[in-house]
Formats: structure tokens, C-alpha cells, sequence
């Protein structure tokens, strides 16, 4: 099982005081995440935790090809065949019963992702807002080097078991390259 790493950032002193805004890393980015990297799509429970990914390859993010600043490269394509969806699992553990306070997902992607906690889809990145089916590319292609923030709605919940689970699909069935790295922290 994966630790929880705890590192605490401080983002700025409030002018005339002292109180700082901390935020705590559940997921820190260049962690280890399982990989699925074959052209067919895994079963449809690869999200929840309770699905077995020990035969999934491993590796250290930014994952991808293409690009040359992977630390992990995965397959672009199996047998002629293009890859064009990859998935991501990453599982980490939360002591306490998350209430009221924001997560906040930093992802740097390319090209567009569905991102699930807990079985449950908590953000979609240039992807259709209707359902997908395993041939659906995406939309369009961020910066690749760029990561972007957002924060994760009230609804979102920690348990004390959680899995993240990310698809990544290209922009075209010619697209050269795919890069992927994710951080979650909580305010």
C-alpha cells in the first residue's frame, strides 16, 4: 500500500499577520502510478479500488512518450495497432474523514483526460461532456509542458482507502506524443 505523503507548503503570509495557507500533498507529482498501455480497453471496474491492477506495469510520472522528458515511457502502439486511450491508477491512504475542505487537482496532460476518485469522474480535460466510448479522441491539446489547477467540487469525498484513476486519450489516431503527470493536494 502506498503512504500518504504529507509535505506542507506554504503559499504566502496574509499582509500584517501571520497566519499562512498551507496546503497538505495526498498525491505528490513524479509519484509511482500503475499503467495500462494496451489498445484494447480494461474492464469497466479498472477505476474502483477493489479492481486488481498487480499485473499492470509501474512507473514514476511524468509518464508518456514522445516528448523526451518521460521518466516512464509507454507504449504508443501494440502490434501496428495505435494506442489511444492509456489508464492510470494511483492508490494512497487518508487518515482523516475529509469534510469541508477543497481538493485541488494539478494535472499536466496531453491531450485530453477523464479523471475518477473513487469510482466516481471529478474532472473531464477536453473531452466530450457526454458519455465516451472507447473510440472517442479528444477534443483538442493543452500546452504540453503546462500544468493547470483546479479545484474538485464539495461533493468530492476522501475515505480512508482511495484510488485515482486517470484515462488519457489523444487528439488524433497520428498523434506522436502523450505526457502525464498529476499532483492532488487539499487546503
Amino acid at each position: 500500500m502506498k503512504v500518504l505523503f504529507k509535505i506542507t507548503l506554504l503559499l504566502g503570509l496574509c499582509v500584517g499577520a501571520t497566519a499562512v495557507k498551507a496546503l497538505e500533498m495526498l498525491i505528490p507529482a513524479n509519484s509511482m502510478w500503475a499503467y495500462y498501455d494496451l489498445p484494447q480497453k480494461p474492464c469497466e471496474d479498472w477505476k474502483s479500488i477493489e479492481f486488481d491492477d498487480s499485473n499492470w506495469p509501474s512507473g514514476r510520472s511524468q509518464l508518456g512518450y514522445g516528448e523526451g522528458d518521460e521518466r516512464t515511457v509507454v507504449a504508443k502502439e501494440a502490434q501496428g495497432q495505435p494506442i489511444l486511450v492509456h489508464y492510470f491508477r494511483h492508490k494512497f491512504s487518508w487518515e482523516e474523514i475529509h469534510t469541508k475542505q477543497p481538493l485541488k487537482l494539478r494535472l499536466l496532460v496531453d491531450d485530453g483526460a477523464r479523471v475518477f476518485l473513487n469510482n466516481q469522474e471529478v474532472h473531464r480535460q477536453l473531452l466530450p461532456a457526454e458519455s465516451l466510448d472507447s473510440a472517442q479522441l479528444a477534443t483538442g491539446s493543452l500546452i504540453e509542458h503546462s500544468w493547470y489547477e483546479v479545484e474538485l467540487g464539495n461533493d468530492v469525498r476522501l475515505k480512508r482507502e482511495n484510488i485515482l484513476a486517470v484515462e488519457v486519450r489523444q487528439v488524433s489516431k497520428t498523434s506522436s506524443d502523450l505526457s502525464f503527470n498529476l499532483a492532488l493536494l487539499i487546503e
